[in-house]
């Protein structure tokens, strides 16, 4: 049976959950200092698991994701979502992009960002103006070159990407690889980041 939670969710044009987290705790929070608010939506914890499907992220933000991505009176808008993080999947730094010895995305294999685009309405579909959900995955070399994984949207991809409430939930493809237990995760915020370690089983 659906819990009330998702039927409202749903009732509000939002997705499903992706996985059931339970309390794990956050390998990532960012301290309140590093939380400024203004228009656009932060991100305060990243969390991430795996199961037989593979692994998953999520990142809560400091306001629900569709607040964030429409003026008030109801326009959808872009701009106002972004969140990077990167992953060395072997946890070494030696491997991976070889940023300055202090960086703490040294050693990264993969790069993900997260960003808003709004579409405009198209009659002839019926389709109304809404802001997409992006998330585009690419692989690193040792000298910071990107190269494409993976790229889709919340509406295209409703069982890899989906947005409840504060929550972002991101299932990664196979392209992304299978992080190990310990593999480090970098959330970079402007000029801050910071790091945590990827759960074991």
């Amino acid at each position: 049976m659906i819990g009330w939670a998702i039927l409202v969710a749903l009732a509000a044009g939002e997705g499903r959950p992706l996985f059931y987290w339970g309390a794990r705790a956050a390998v990532i929070s960012v301290p309140e200092s590093g939380r400024p608010r203004g228009e656009s939506a932060r991100v305060t914890e990243v969390h991430a698991a795996g199961d037989a499907r593979g692994p998953v992220l999520r990142l809560t933000f400091d306001r629900p994701v569709r607040e964030a991505l429409r003026l008030p009176d109801g326009t959808p808008v872009s701009g106002r979502l972004r969140a990077v993080l990167y992953a060395d999947l072997d946890g070494q730094r030696d491997t991976g992009w070889q940023a300055g010895p202090a960086d703490l995305r040294r050693g990264a294999d993969w790069r993900l960002e997260v960003t808003a685009l709004a579409v405009g309405a198209d009659p002839e579909d019926k389709l109304e103006a809404q802001a997409l959900v992006t998330v585009a995955l690419a692989g690193l070399s040792a000298d910071g070159r990107r190269r494409a994984l993976w790229q889709a949207d919340d509406a295209s991809a409703p069982g890899q990407i989906s947005v409840v409430g504060e929550w972002l939930e991101i299932r990664l493809p196979p392209a992304a690889g299978q992080p190990a237990a310990g593999a480090r995760l970098v959330l970079a915020l402007d000029d801050l980041t910071l790091d945590g370690r990827w759960p074991g089983p």
